[in-house]
């Protein structure tokens, strides 16, 4: 709970829904934090779930171990690969569960602007879809655009963000990572999302990782 709070203090900065440390799942880096979500939310075998394109790999791998169908949205480099959102739009059916973004991008690098991250918030509303956002590479954006975590519009639409010690302070086999709910209404918590995480998430001894967590 210690780190939890630690982690929740320090992602809340900027943010104007503050993070309680019952937001924060902390678990085995980043992939085993992508891993858990997909196992929680995969609901049905006939769901299916959203990637951009192009994107990481090993999202679609996860996706498919968990019987997903797995459908691709595309990113525009004419707009420096902004979500298309028509795309999106003429992918979903009854059985979308989850939209999937990565920012900065990977592996082209890109930085969401706050206006695009919006309209993608109120298009996964419209659509009644959860979005994740990996973020394990938030420290890392070049260019004019600023980093904006996606949790900024937990309050448009459920949002739950991943992210990494090892990659954010350079801290190569520090295998730690977090999963974070932003969901100011609830709606998570209202269908049963938070206590499957709670069962599906093994706790496990990190009690020195915990340490440096605390200290940094």
């Amino acid at each position: 709970m210690q780190s939890a709070k630690v982690v929740a203090e320090y992602l809340s900065q900027g943010l104007t829904n503050k993070l309680l440390p019952d937001d924060v799942f902390l678990i085995m880096g980043c992939k085993h934090a992508a891993q858990n979500i997909l196992t929680v939310l995969k609901g049905s075998e006939s769901n299916n779930i959203l990637f951009p394109k192009p994107g990481f790999p090993y999202y679609e791998f996860l996706a498919r171990s968990c019987h997903l169908e797995v459908r691709h949205f595309d990113l525009l480099p004419e707009k420096d690969w902004e979500v298309d959102l028509d795309s999106v739009e003429s992918l979903v059916d009854e059985n979308t569960v989850i939209m999937v973004i990565i920012k900065p991008g990977n592996p082209c690098g890109n930085v969401f602007t706050h206006q695009h991250l919006k309209k993608v918030a109120e298009i996964a509303r419209n659509l009644r879809i959860l979005v994740i956002s990996d973020e394990v590479y938030d420290h890392i954006a070049f260019g004019k655009n600023p980093f904006v975590s996606m949790g900024h519009f937990g309050s448009i639409v459920p949002v739950v963000t991943l992210g990494s010690l090892s990659k954010r302070f350079i801290v190569p086999s520090w295998r730690l990572g977090w999963l974070v709910t932003h969901d100011p209404n609830g709606i998570l918590k209202q269908h049963g999302v938070i206590s499957l995480s709670h069962t599906n998430i093994i706790s496990t001894s990190f009690k020195q990782t915990h340490k440096c967590i605390a200290q940094t």
